[in-house]
């Protein structure tokens, strides 16, 4: 593993300590033309960060919290290993460069989270290297194909990666970090989960498998502003109007929206699954509510522009049967039991190393003072975790 993988994590920690819960984050693999919003797993993961300890050998040159003055060697040993400042303010530059005004007290756990998260780093990169861990190629590239599911298309996810500040090289190295301690735990212990395990889960949690009724469109968007001049809208509807052509010709709708459709869902049809009420703009929801299975609407308005839109199907409530849905329980509590074990990994690489750091601790809380209510969501996740919809169930 590298430093590559630490940027995403990082930025999902200082959304939560900068906005006071306001999200800040890289675009998230979603529609911007009245889609449903991702449904999430029944809980999530946290890994609360440690405050730094006090250690003797501290170099002259350390630098307070926020302070222009840099620390020019390194920021931390382990095991004799240096963690260099480079690599330190590397990260602690994404976050300040953003132009986000931080107060000094939570930079400084700002920092001591990013010194905590190389430290962990390094500790796993020795374990797995002490243990011969090696992850096959084609392990990095199922994964990365199972991370591009992630997204509606091709272009969201390259919209992904031109805004989030990742890359295609970082993604697959956090896949292949991630594997890396999969494989070094699996080897330790049994991180298996069976049927019976997901049963039980199934059977205690079975309003999260409860689907609302719903329908199921695809749609053709012509887009066009709010505020568009009449001459703008007529040449919106010049669009719509080929569009309603090729459809009268019999040509597919699915075919027709990968050509004409402006939305990200083009190309896949203009295909936007399933959607209940309320997931919608209202008058998008209204009329694909009133629709018929395979009927086509005549050209909609909402703030978007001009949709076309096709109901391809429609359902009642119903629960999920178990064996619908026992990949995904299973996923989630293998997702569980590794975060569990690493923590349960961590806490005894740390015990038995030798771990010199050279930041400034944080200050003790004045006697009486209020607890700030940042502090429990400063713990960012894991940085081998995937970013978007991998939660683990509690």
């Amino acid at each position: 593993m590298t430093l590559k993988m630490l940027p995403l994590v990082l930025l999902l920690s200082v959304s939560s300590l900068t906005a006071c819960g306001k999200k800040d984050t890289a675009p998230a693999p979603a529609t911007t033309e009245g889609a449903i919003t991702p449904a999430t797993d029944p809980a999530a993961t946290a890994d609360p960060a440690a405050t730094a300890e006090p250690t003797p050998g501290t170099p002259d040159e350390v630098a307070t919290p926020g302070d222009p003055d840099r620390i020019t060697g390194p920021v931390a040993k382990v095991n004799g290993t240096e963690i260099p400042a480079e690599a330190f303010y590397a990260e602690r530059d994404k976050i300040t460069a953003r132009g986000t005004k931080i107060p000094p007290d939570r930079l400084a756990r700002i920092e001591q989270n990013i010194l905590k998260r190389l430290i962990e780093k390094e500790l796993i990169d020795q374990a797995v290297k002490t243990a011969g861990v090696a992850v096959p190629a084609e392990d990095i590239t199922a994964g990365f194909d199972e991370y591009k599911k992630r997204f509606q298309s091709d272009e969201q996810f390259e919209n992904y990666l031109k805004h989030g500040r990742v890359t295609k090289d970082s993604i697959e190295e956090r896949i292949r970090d991630r594997r890396a301690l999969e494989m070094l735990l699996e080897k330790q212990g049994d991180m298996a989960v069976d049927d019976a395990a997901a049963k039980e889960f199934y059977e205690k949690n079975e309003r999260f498998y409860t689907e609302k009724s719903g329908v199921r469109a695809s749609h053709i968007l012509i887009k066009l502003a709010q505020n568009a001049s009449a001459e703008e809208d007529a040449k919106a509807m010049e669009k719509v109007k080929q569009a309603q052509d090729m459809l009268a010709k019999g040509e597919d709708f699915g075919e027709v929206a990968k050509k004409m459709s402006e939305g990200p869902t083009a190309p896949k049809g203009g295909d936007l699954g399933f959607f209940g009420e309320g997931r919608m703009v209202k008058e998008f929801q209204d009329a694909a509510f009133a629709m018929k299975v395979g009927e086509v609407s005549k050209p909609i308005r909402t703030r978007f522009g001009y949709h076309i839109i096709k109901v391809t199907d429609k359902r009642e409530d119903r629960k999920k049967p178990f064996d619908e849905v026992k990949d995904q329980i299973v996923k989630s509590l293998k997702n569980k039991k590794f975060f569990t074990e690493r923590r349960k990994l961590l806490a005894d690489l740390e015990k038995n190393a030798k771990i010199e750091k050279f930041l400034p601790e944080l200050p003790e809380p004045a006697p009486g003072a209020a607890p700030d209510p940042h502090a429990g969501v400063e713990g960012m996740a894991p940085p081998t975790d995937a970013p978007v919809d991998d939660g683990a169930p509690e």
